[in-house]
């Protein structure tokens, strides 16, 4: 598996490389990084006569595909290293916003596991009897504390994996990942189109293919309404403040961006701000709901505790009347 920290390096060296003057296929042989069998068969696939689409179309499932349409638009407008250079950056924010995330389920997930580890042997002590050891239910019991954590990250890293659409659906319903979902589609759609317009593809093909890569429904509807004014060469500008989906501030850069030339420059800026945001929110999130697992951990141990001491004192009081 290839984290985004390893395709960060890799794009980077990619980057300096075509900047210096080696062709593609030279540029990805000696790239250090993804699987060295991998890179070689594109490298080689590349220089027997393959076009680029061909080869990135086969490309080891590691290559996002995001990135290859990417790297294909750079390469049709000869500006491959400015390509390389964002798409560094892009992983090099996906990895540190995974990071924190991870971090901040570590305490928690390890409290739960020790939780569901520690509370079965506490069903089996019995104040009259003792301790009375049975695998099958200590088992069952364990099963049951973490089978459901488990398949809910099962659950993610499949859809992460395969890029269902339902993950980006679910966490649009769940409180700070809502803001960090849209934040970061607004992010994405803004450094794509910005990207695209900077190597120099139309201004259609740019909006099209960012739309999709947004995998956002809000603008995806809203595209829809305002693609047949940028397909007939017009300027979209007029029409943004008549969809929710698109903030104050993107419609200010956009127009200014759009009146000045500098309309790539503007929308990979307010990207970066929106990609603040959305890492913002995940910081939050990554604070947030590890700090309610544990809560809930903590509670459900609290609550056994009480239990156990309950029996105990029943078991006095029924003493004493005796």
């Amino acid at each position: 598996m290839v984290s985004h920290k390893m395709l960060a390096k890799w794009y980077e060296q990619l980057s300096q490389q075509t900047d210096a003057g080696l062709l593609l296929a030279e540029a990805i042989q000696s790239a250090a990084g993804p699987p060295k069998a991998d890179c070689l068969q594109m490298a080689q696939s590349i220089q027997s006569g393959q076009s680029l689409k061909q080869v990135l179309d086969s490309a080891p499932t590691w290559l996002p595909s995001p990135d290859r349409i990417f790297i294909l638009a750079g390469h049709e407008s000869g500006r491959l290293p400015q390509t390389f250079t964002a798409l560094s950056q892009r992983h090099n924010q996906i990895g540190a916003n995974l990071s924190k995330l991870i971090l901040g389920l570590i305490y928690p997930l390890s409290v739960l596991h020790i939780a569901a580890l520690a509370l079965p042997l506490m069903q089996m002590i019995d104040f009259e009897t003792g301790f009375i050891w049975d695998a099958s239910r200590y088992i069952t019991l364990c099963l049951i504390l973490l089978s459901p954590c488990w398949a809910l990250f099962a659950l993610i890293a499949l859809l992460i994996k395969t890029e269902h659409p339902l993950l980006p659906s679910l966490m649009r319903l769940i409180p700070l990942l809502r803001r960090n979902s849209r934040m970061q589609a607004l992010a994405d759609f803004s450094n794509s189109l910005g990207i695209f317009l900077h190597t120099g593809m139309g201004i259609e093909l740019a909006w099209q293919r960012s739309i999709q890569l947004s995998r956002d429904p809000q603008l995806m509807r809203a595209y829809q309404s305002i693609r047949k004014t940028i397909a007939m060469g017009g300027d979209p500008s007029g029409s943004l403040q008549d969809h929710a989906v698109f903030p104050p501030d993107f419609i200010s850069y956009y127009t200014t961006g759009a009146r000045t030339g500098k309309l790539d420059a503007s929308l990979q800026s307010i990207g970066a701000t929106y990609q603040g945001q959305a890492n913002q929110a995940m910081t939050y999130a990554a604070i947030f709901y590890p700090t309610l697992l544990f809560a809930a951990v903590a509670g459900l141990i609290a609550y056994s505790i009480f239990k156990i001491y309950g029996g105990y004192l029943d078991l006095l009081m029924q003493m004493m009347e005796a």
